[in-house]
């Protein structure tokens, strides 16, 4: 059995508050699951920046010494 306590007496305001906190808990949520996207997208692009720049090097190597 579990004891559950009911706020029969919650003000308008206090109801207003507790309704706000909840959507800032979900509008942080989602913006921390864009803050991680948006990181690992950078991080692949970095990743296939250097890939591109490794092959470029390889290109401008053999055209010298062609």
């Amino acid at each position: 059995m579990y004891a559950i306590q009911l706020d029969l007496f919650k003000t308008q305001e206090q109801c207003e508050i507790d309704t706000l906190r909840i959507e800032l808990a979900k509008v942080k949520g989602s913006l921390d699951k864009v803050r991680k996207g948006t990181y690992a997208r950078l991080n692949e692009n970095g990743k296939g920046l250097l890939d591109h720049e490794e092959r470029l090097a390889i290109v401008e190597r053999f055209i010298c010494h062609s």
